[in-house]
């Protein structure tokens, strides 16, 4: 009786040219059974890895067999390492087909099941796949390893980067040159600051363009690879270290450890919980009810057009509810009103400058004290390293010690650094901070929702209310105090209340005052 044969091809990316060609596959398949008088039913292809059945045309073959179990009696392959480099999954499917009444057969490694013996060449014909499937990760592995500690960046490009080969054909990052690094930078540069929590940033820069998840944008901030360093991971007894890359660092090391600084939670400039912030309404959380003195909060309401109209009201049920655009507008008129006289500015300008100057004599004590602990650990690094060669420290022990010991000295070095930058010449910040100072209301206007509601706070240390179209406080900063009216002016007020209208320039005596905490 005539055979009813399956015929099944399989071949992975990296053996298209070691003689396993699809097509020359088939054609010896059809070959040998036309020439043993085999009738071929189906035929079956797989684009898959040996590793496991899991491969599309093979399920689609068991999927066949359910269907046709008593019309196949064999299934032909060239070799054994076609059917599987997985030898414990290959006596499970072997057992599969033979349940079926099907056989498994190698035209070029042919096996008779009926003699017990011939298990002991099964065996090697699907150990000798495996191993070799082993023995090539191994050397993939070893190879990527020794690429790593080289300073290669494999695989696809990080943020940033862009992938490119060097002039030996080898893979290569580098700078990207485009929107992608120049938002990298300003999310290291905008988060060093410690003004932004890591989820009020990441949703800024998104609507900006950086298309980052939350925990994929604090990855970002945490990876060395922008300061032109790759990781290795630790394998038997080698630790896990950071090498020196051979691509183009994009981010200032004393920026990235500042970065770290206030994930770490040692400079936190921001409040600990996200605050909700929208363009429409940037005086929520400093608006106070007038009627129960709770603070106001705003939300929107939608028209019958589908327009949204945005409101202030109170967070327990008052019924006391204002315009929010009529509140900004107000807001921002009055803001205009606030005008310092120049040679106040200057004057309270020279008297910062002069405070900061005298903060550099205490900044040259604990540099020098950094500097100190600097040397020590270069020492320490030097004396660990001659221990090792001397045989007193073993490999593993030197690696540990060293890994520590530079960590240390990035922290101390970005300290030192911070402390050398307190020391030069504040001109540059002095004169940013005039400029906005001398036109507040320009500066508010320009700015996003969170910087003018850091504003308002620098102005206001206390909530205001907005009654009869005016905003009203009981408090302003003790700056603007100063500098914008009289102070027995503000004793005046019957109500013990300031209208920003009352917020008009005017002289100032001879009486001096501290320079406060930059705050605008």
């Amino acid at each position: 009786m005539k055979q009813r044969a399956i015929l099944y091809t399989r071949v992975s990316t990296d053996e298209q040219n070691n003689g396993y060609s699809p097509a020359d596959q088939k054609e010896r398949l059809y070959k040998y059974c036309d020439q043993n008088n085999i009738e071929v039913v189906a035929f079956y292809h797989d684009d898959e890895s040996g590793k496991s059945f899991n491969r599309p045309q093979w399920l689609n073959i068991m999927n066949y067999l359910k269907k046709n179990s008593t019309s196949v009696d064999l299934l032909i392959f060239i070799k054994w390492d076609r059917f599987s480099r997985n030898i414990a999954e290959a006596y499970i499917t072997i057992k599969a087909l033979q349940k079926f009444g099907v056989e498994p057969q190698a035209i070029e490694q042919p096996l008779n099941f009926e003699i017990p013996e011939q298990k002991i060449m099964l065996a090697i014909y699907l150990a000798a796949p495996e191993v070799d499937n082993d023995r090539r990760a191994l050397n993939v592995f070893h190879g990527m390893r020794r690429a790593k500690k080289e300073g290669r960046w494999l695989g696809h490009f990080p943020k940033g980067y862009k992938n490119t080969r060097d002039d030996k054909d080898k893979p290569i990052i580098v700078p990207e040159g485009g929107f992608q690094e120049a938002i990298i930078k300003k999310a290291f540069a905008e988060f060093s600051t410690g003004l932004f929590n890591i989820e009020e940033l990441r949703k800024k820069l998104y609507k900006e363009g950086l298309k980052l998840t939350k925990n994929a944008f604090a990855s970002v901030l945490k990876n060395k690879i922008y300061i032109g360093k790759i990781f290795v991971h630790a394998y038997k007894d080698e630790p896990a270290q950071w090498v020196a890359g051979i691509h183009q660092p994009i981010i200032e090391e004393s920026v990235f450890h500042e970065v770290q600084e206030v994930l770490a939670g040692r400079k936190r400039n921001f409040p600990n919980k996200v605050q909700t912030v929208r363009d429409e309404l940037p005086l929520r959380g400093y608006l106070e009810c007038p009627r129960c003195g709770r603070t106001l909060t705003g939300s929107a309401s939608t028209g019958r057009s589908g327009e949204k109209f945005h409101y202030y009201h109170c967070s327990k049920g008052c019924k006391e509810r204002i315009k929010a655009i009529d509140t900004n507008e107000e807001f921002a008129k009055k803001l205009k009103m606030i005008r310092f006289h120049l040679p106040i500015i200057e004057l309270f300008m020279k008297n910062l400058k002069n405070k900061l100057k005298s903060r550099n004599g205490v900044s040259k004590i604990e540099i020098e004290k950094v500097t100190k602990e600097i040397e020590k650990n270069k020492t320490r690094l030097k004396n660990a390293q001659i221990l090792m060669l001397d045989g007193e420290l073993n490999p593993t022990e030197y690696k540990e010690m060293k890994i520590k010991l530079e960590e240390d000295l990035i922290h101390l070095t970005n300290d030192e650094n911070k402390l050398r930058s307190c020391t030069t010449t504040h001109d540059k910040l002095i004169n940013t901070c005039k400029k906005v100072v001398q036109n507040l209301d320009i500066a508010y206007d320009k700015a996003d929702s969170p910087t003018k509601q850091r504003i308002i706070g620098s102005i206001f240390p206390e909530k205001f209310q907005f009654i009869n179209n005016q905003v009203r406080t009981t408090k302003v900063n003790e700056l603007i105090d100063r500098i914008c009216r009289k102070i027995n002016e503000f004793r005046g007020n019957k109500k013990g209340q300031q209208s920003f209208y009352d917020l008009l320039p005017c002289s100032v005596g001879t009486t001096g005052f501290e320079p406060v905490t930059l705050c605008l």
